[in-house]
C-alpha cells in the first residue's frame, strides 16, 4: 500500500516533502530485536511476531583479491527490505585482518552503502556489513573477503598471479516452455572476468522432469539449445572458468511450463550524478518470461548523509523524476509486479553534487559516466553486466575527492583501474585496438569516453 514518507526540515521555514513508497508499518523509529533465522539461507530469514516485520537483507557483493596498497571498495547497493520499511542504515566492521594492519573501520555514525579501504598488508581482511531498516530491525551480518597480497614479481606467469579474480557466470533470463519436444535457447554471453581473461563455459542440467531424456546441444558453448522432451521444470547451471583454471560460482536458469508464473525482472537503469536543486530522470524497465503486464514500485532504499532531502514523483511510472536536495548518495531501488509476484529489486546509486562544487575534473567525470550510460549501447562492452561496474567505480572517485581532495589513491584508481578498462586504442602499441583488459571493447565506443577520462586525468595530475 502507498504510504508518505516526511523529509523534515526546521530552520526559519519548516519544508515538507512527500515522497511515495511501498512498505508496510510505521516508519517512525522502534526497538531493536534479536533476529530470529527461521531457515538455513537468508532468503526469508528474522521475522519480528511482535510487527510481522521480516529482517532486511544486507548484500555486500562478491569476495575480492586486491594487490597491497591498492583501493578495495565494497558495495553495499544490493542490500534491500523485503517489506520496504526504508530508509536502510548501513554499518561495517572490519572482524578481521593480518596483524600489523592499521585498516579501521567506518566511524559508527557513518551510514554510507559502499566502503573504501587500502589493504597496507599482505593476508585476508573480512569485512561485515549489517545493514537496519526504518524500524530498527538488522540483517543477518553478510561478511566479504578480501585477500591482498604482494604484486606478483613475475607478471607473465598466469599460473602463479595471486591477484586474479574469479569470473562471473550469468545464465539469463528464466524463461517459459509451450509445449514438449521444444528447443530453448540458452544465453550465457553476460558472463564474463574482470581481469579481461577468456573464459569457457560448462552447462549441466541440474533438475528435469521424471522420465525426461532432455538433453544440451554444445554444452561448452555460450549459448547451448536445452531439447526439451517433457513439459515441466528445468533447471540448468552454468560455471564459467577462467584461462588460469578459476571457477566461477554456479548461476542457474530456470525453464517452467507456460502456465507457472515466472517471476519478473527488473531493470533500475545506470548509476548517475545528479546537480542538488534539479530534478533527474530514472529509467525503468522490466522483463516478464510470461508476457504479463508490469506495474512499477521505485523507492528510495538509503540516502547518505541519512537525513538528505528530495522529492520522487511518479513512483509508480517506469520513469519517476528525483529531485535532490542534499549532496549526497540516493541508492534507489525498482520492484516491478506481474499481478502475482514481485521481482527482486534492482538497485542503482544516483550521486547528487552542489553545483558550487562542480569542478572541471567533475565536469570530466560527468561527462564519461553520461557516455557510459547514454552513449554507447550494450554490444559495446566487453560485458552488458560491466556498464553499471564502470561508472560504481567512476561514482567512488567523484565522492572521495568531494570528501578529501586530491590523494594518490585515487589517482591510482583512475589510471590503473578506471582508464585501464578502456585505453587499448590509444595505444601505441600495434595493431591499435581494444586489448584483454578493456571493458569497452571496439574504439568508436572507447573513443565516446576515454578523451573524458584522460582530461579528468591530466586536471587531477595538476592537484598533486
Amino acid at each position: 500500500m502507498c504510504k508518505t514518507v516526511f523529509n523534515l526540515l526546521v530552520a526559519s521555514l519548516l519544508l515538507t516533502f512527500f515522497v511515495g513508497c511501498s512498505g508496510s508499518g510505521d516508519s517512525g523509529s522502534g526497538t531493536n530485536t534479536t533476529s530470529t533465522t527461521l531457515d538455513n539461507n537468508s532468503t526469508i530469514s528474522n521475522l519480528d511476531p511482535t510487527t510481522s516485520n521480516f529482517a532486511p537483507i544486507a548484500d555486500a557483493g562478491a569476495d575480492q583479491t586486491v594487490t597491497v596498497g591498492s583501493l578495495a571498495t565494497l558495495d553495499g547497493t544490493g542490500s534491500y527490505d523485503e517489506d520496504q520499511n526504508y530508509p536502510l542504515t548501513y554499518a561495517w566492521v572490519i572482524t578481521d585482518k593480518p596483524d600489523g594492519s592499521n585498516a579501521v573501520s567506518p566511524a559508527p555514525d557513518l551510514s554510507d552503502a559502499t566502503f573504501s579501504f587500502t589493504p597496507d598488508k599482505a593476508g585476508e581482511y573480512t569485512i561485515e556489513l549489517v545493514v537496519t531498516d526504518s524500524l530498527g530491525m538488522e540483517s543477518l551480518p553478510y561478511e566479504v573477503l578480501v585477500s591482498a597480497s604482494i604484486p606478483n614479481p613475475d607478471p607473465g606467469d598466469q599460473n602463479t598471479d595471486p591477484t586474479n579474480l574469479a569470473p562471473v557466470a550469468d545464465a539469463g533470463l528464466d524463461q517459459s516452455l509451450s509445449w514438449a519436444d521444444t528447443a530453448v535457447y540458452l544465453d550465457g554471453s553476460k558472463s564474463y572476468d574482470p581481469d579481461g581473461d577468456s573464459i569457457t563455459y560448462a552447462w549441466s542440467i541440474t533438475q528435469k522432469p521424471a522420465s525426461s531424456s532432455a538433453y544440451l546441444i554444445d554444452p561448452t558453448a555460450a549459448q547451448p539449445t536445452l531439447v526439451a522432451d517433457l513439459l515441466g521444470t528445468y533447471v540448468i547451471e552454468l560455471i564459467v572458468t577462467d584461462n588460469q583454471g578459476l571457477d566461477s560460482l554456479p548461476d542457474e536458469v530456470v525453464i517452467t511450463p507456460e502456465e507457472v508464473n515466472i517471476k519478473p525482472v527488473a531493470f533500475a537503469g545506470g548509476n548517475d550524478v545528479a546537480t542538488v536543486g534539479e530534478p533527474y530522470a530514472l529509467h525503468g524497465s522490466g522483463y516478464d518470461a510470461n508476457g504479463d503486464d508490469l506495474t512499477y514500485s521505485w523507492a528510495i532504499v538509503s540516502t547518505s548523509p541519512k537525513d538528505s532531502l528530495f522529492e520522487l514523483s511518479g513512483s509508480d511510472m517506469p520513469n519517476p523524476i528525483l529531485t535532490p536536495y542534499t549532496e549526497g548518495s540516493y541508492i534507489i531501488s525498482l520492484v516491478v509486479n506481474d499481478g502475482e509476484l514481485n521481482s527482486d529489486p534492482s538497485n542503482i546509486e544516483i550521486f547528487a553534487i552542489d553545483a558550487d562544487h562542480i569542478d572541471d575534473f567533475i565536469i570530466a567525470l560527468k561527462k564519461a559516466v553520461f557516455a557510459i550510460n547514454y552513449d554507447l549501447a550494450d554490444s559495446d562492452f566487453y560485458n552488458p553486466n560491466t556498464r553499471n561496474a564502470l561508472t560504481s567505480k567512476i561514482l567512488v572517485v567523484i565522492k572521495s575527492y568531494l570528501k578529501d581532495g586530491y590523494s594518490d589513491s585515487m589517482l591510482d584508481k583512475l589510471t590503473g583501474d578506471i582508464s585501464s578498462k578502456m585505453d587499448g586504442c590509444d595505444s601505441d602499441v600495434e595493431p591499435v585496438g581494444p586489448d584483454a583488459n578493456d571493458w569497452i571493447n571496439n574504439c568508436d565506443a572507447q573513443g565516446k569516453v576515454y578523451p573524458f577520462i584522460r582530461e579528468a586525468i591530466t586536471i587531477f595530475e595538476s592537484m598533486s
